[in-house]
């Protein structure tokens, strides 16, 4: 345990002031002359010896009213009395074959020892059976990835957290789908366990078209137009984006319209890619692309979620070579990250993903705001005590 405010612990002296008065008040009085003493025997005239202490049940409670008091000033945090041993451990499996194969030992050891183990999902499932993996969708690339462990983590700590500190052992697939994942907080210490899938095919994102064929990077790193995916390949449930591409031409000159319509034109020839250009924002679209030389006002009811400002002054040098077609067919790929990468994280990478300062902060400050209010609790009932005593025993 430790204090803030650890001075205040001399205060603890002062223990000594009730005992005092406490003697004090005994040896308090006057002496009367009665004419009975006279009768009395010299055996019973024998002054007591030793030290007698009255109402010693008082002087008791008014100590400990003291180091109650003392004890409170001195703002005791509770954070460091449980050593590393009162952890429990709680182990969040990724609802994989190679991650369970690669970590069968260590799980089954945990399961064993009655630790507590869930699957990687919305539901918190609990580890029961090694042999069946339940059926999870997998946590998905970027963003999606990072919100579906997060989301995990956080169910998991809101029903573990009333007993006790806990230390997460996180079992992941080590692919290039977290690479732009924000920064995940796990409530206390952890340890990652990460396996790397060779063998994994990369998860292609498409784009649909009106009439349902698919637009995507191919297995030669080319964009192309199908009816349907390639067998061969693996492709993300629903598309990255359906039917045209919003495009908002904002104070574009005539020549300027001119070059930005006759590029879009070109995309749409070779790729069947649909575009409708606006000049002015139209009321309930969302739009992709803004051609503009000025800031636009930020308007999240006339913009989509994925959005690109393209500068008339970036593409001048583009029109005079050539090349705003290509360039504009890059920043679809781009935009909506159609050509991802299957790289793994190095070890430092994946470490710089998760954090515990937050929230370990966080479970402090409610540890010791809970310790606090006890401890003004039992100070305030022990007073109470004291004075009741005190009138009853006319002390």
């Amino acid at each position: 345990m430790q204090f803030l405010n650890p001075l205040m612990l001399w205060g603890a002296l002062a223990v000594g002031i009730p005992i005092a008065l406490h003697f004090w008040h005994q040896k308090k009085g006057q002496l009367l002359n009665w004419a009975a003493t006279q009768w009395l025997t010299e055996k019973d005239l024998q002054q007591s010896k030793g030290i007698r202490l009255d109402n010693i049940i008082l002087l008791i409670i008014r100590c400990l009213l003291l180091f109650l008091l003392v004890f409170l000033l001195s703002k005791p945090i509770i954070n460091g009395i449980m050593g590393s041993d009162a952890y429990q451990k709680i182990h969040l499996v990724q609802a994989n074959s190679l991650v369970v194969s690669n970590y069968r030992f260590e799980l089954e050891e945990a399961l064993n020892k009655g630790e507590k183990a869930y699957w990687i999902d919305d539901k918190i499932t609990p580890v029961e059976d090694l042999t069946k993996l339940p059926f999870v969708p997998p946590l998905g690339r970027s963003a999606e990835a990072g919100r579906g462990l997060q989301t995990c983590i956080n169910k998991v700590y809101e029903l573990n957290h009333p007993f006790g500190k806990a230390q997460y052992e996180l079992y992941l697939v080590n692919n290039q789908s977290l690479s732009q994942v924000s920064t995940i907080f796990v409530p206390s210490k952890f340890s990652l366990h990460s396996v790397i899938d060779s063998t994994q095919k990369t998860v292609r994102p498409y784009l649909e078209l009106s009439d349902k064929r698919k637009l995507f990077v191919n297995a030669a790193n080319q964009l192309t137009v199908a009816p349907t995916s390639p067998p061969n390949e693996k492709f993300e449930a629903q598309p990255e984006h359906r039917g045209a591409i919003n495009v908002l031409l904002e104070n574009a000159d005539k020549a300027e319209k001119q070059t930005i319509t006759a590029a879009l034109k070109a995309l749409n020839e070779i790729y069947q890619l649909e575009f409708s250009i606006d000049d002015k924002l139209a009321s309930g679209k969302k739009y992709n692309w803004i051609f503009t030389n000025e800031e636009t006002p930020f308007d999240a009811k006339a913009f989509s979620e994925k959005i690109k400002t393209i500068p008339f002054s970036l593409i001048k040098g583009k029109v005079s070579n050539g090349q705003l077609p290509e360039y504009l067919g890059e920043l679809v790929v781009q935009q909506f990250e159609l050509n991802p990468k299957q790289t793994p994280l190095s070890q430092q990478q994946l470490q710089s993903l998760f954090k515990t300062e937050s929230a370990q902060k966080q479970t402090n400050t409610e540890n010791e705001a809970w310790f606090s209010k006890l401890l003004v609790l039992l100070f305030v009932i022990t007073l109470g005590l004291e004075r009741w005593l005190a009138i009853q025993k006319n002390a």
